[in-house]
């Protein structure tokens, strides 16, 4: 072989940084969530241009533990330094910081301490083809959420990541449709994150929350804190067994159909057709892949997150699918919500009055 020319066989300098960047993605994760967990995007939020002595005493580590911890969250870009001085992004500050407005600590805390423990176990997960990452939370029950009863601190701390995660869907509230809903049924309505921001949108709304018992009674003292108990009820369903309330004109599923496989969701949306009047709606937000089942980092980490741990069934599945799930199930005019920035898509589908 020529010495002159490129041995073919050999990692480029792109190939080895995309290896890199990919195989070492946890790095990132771990410093965000250690990060949070010390305090350190708070603290900076609070003494901007701190020193590393000043964020050596203000977290009470050592020394040479705050040169470790200050060069990881430099290297996430979350955290930059300015002559010995560092500065939390504007990222960091929005989501970070423990009380914005916008927070997602308790999501972080979610993602380390559950999702991303119970993604060790996807090898056998695929292999058996159910949930095996359970095995990291003993107890009853068959998934994620029936496990969580046994762990009322973990639980607390889903239901509170999932009400951050929901916050930050800004796009399932550009759905044009709710304006003309009067009472709507918001199945799996979890810690009533959705029910609330609803409600301060649409004055005039009323919003009937179900869920399990232990998570209804986590809504309702949130919408008690709310001040929004007259307009906002919190009731415990299973939703696959119990009748569904049937005074309501349009239904949400928000981040709930992703848990399943299509037979189960089918039967959801067919239970939907027959609570809702003619001409009712059903709302669904959902993290959804691109049709082809290519693409999307939170695509992928979801559809991980629901075998591994969540249910051992779902995915999430394309908006084409659903649009057909939703005409099998008697809907007509389904309207989609593209939002592929986020992996995330909304639908909105009609009952269609008797012929």
């Amino acid at each position: 072989m020529n010495s002159a020319q490129p041995d073919a066989s050999r990692l480029s300098t792109e190939e080895w940084s995309q290896l890199c960047s990919v195989l070492n993605g946890y790095v990132y994760s771990q410093a965000i969530a250690t990060g949070c967990e010390l305090g350190l995007f708070t603290f900076l939020a609070d003494n901007p241009g701190a020193t590393l002595e000043g964020i050596e005493a203000g977290l009470n580590i050592s020394a040479y533990s705050t040169r470790v911890l200050m060069l990881a969250s430099c290297a996430t870009r979350l955290v930059s330094k300015e002559e010995a001085k560092y500065f939390n992004s504007s990222l960091a500050n929005k989501a970070l910081v423990t009380g914005s407005d916008y927070s997602m600590t308790r999501f972080v805390e979610f993602n380390d301490k559950i999702q991303r423990r119970c993604m060790t176990h996807f090898t056998q997960a695929l292999r058996e083809t159910r949930n095996t990452g359970l095995n990291e939370f003993p107890g009853q029950g068959e998934n994620l959420y029936e496990r969580l009863t046994d762990y009322p601190d973990l639980e607390r701390l889903f239901q509170e990541a999932m009400g951050q995660y929901t916050r930050l869907s800004p796009s399932m509230m550009d759905m044009e449709e709710f304006s003309e809903v009067r009472h709507l049924l918001d199945i799996g309505g979890g810690d009533a994150s959705n029910a609330i921001r609803l409600c301060r949108q649409y004055p005039e709304l009323r919003v009937t929350v179900a869920d399990i018992p232990s998570v209804a009674a986590i809504a309702a003292g949130r919408v008690a804190k709310a001040g929004l108990a007259s307009r906002i009820d919190c009731i415990a369903l299973d939703m696959f067994r119990d009748p569904w309330p049937s005074e309501c004109d349009a239904i949400l599923m928000s981040h709930l159909v992703e848990i399943f496989m299509p037979a189960k969701i089918q039967l959801l949306y067919r239970r939907a057709w027959e609570a809702l009047p003619a001409q009712g709606r059903l709302f669904v937000w959902t993290l959804m892949s691109n049709d082809a089942e290519t693409e999307g980092l939170q695509a992928a980490k979801s559809s991980i997150y629901f075998l591994t741990t969540a249910s051992g069934e779902g995915m999430t599945w394309p908006g084409a699918e659903h649009e057909g799930w939703l005409l099998g199930a008697g809907f007509g005019n389904v309207k989609r919500y593209d939002v592929r920035a986020t992996d995330h898509g909304g639908l909105v589908a009609t009952k269609q009055a008797p012929q």
